[in-house]
């Protein structure tokens, strides 16, 4: 098993999911996608009668994105804009 298998193995055993990029491509910086995720779903807390369900994050366009400055860890997603889709369910209030 390659050095990059023995990576992908040990964040799906501690499911922080992928790296996804922090900052641009000259940054080199990538975030776990369970701490970006955590820090949403806190978000979404402050708001009063909404519940955060299924979120994903995914490139915005693959043909924006750009090579990173230092070589990504295995399972990062490539610098550039993001799209962060969510389900969520909200109470009417007067």
């Amino acid at each position: 098993m390659t050095a990059d298998r023995w990576a992908q193995a040990v964040r799906h055993q501690l499911g922080i999911g992928r790296l996804l990029p922090l900052g641009d491509a000259r940054d080199g910086a990538w975030i776990a996608e369970r701490a970006a995720e955590a820090v949403l779903r806190s978000a979404a807390s402050d708001v009063p009668g909404v519940r955060l369900d299924a979120l994903r994050v995914a490139v915005a366009d693959p043909a924006e994105t750009a090579e990173p400055a230092v070589p990504a860890p295995p399972s990062a997603l490539p610098p550039g804009p993001l799209r962060v889709t969510a389900e969520f369910a909200a109470t009417a209030s007067q």
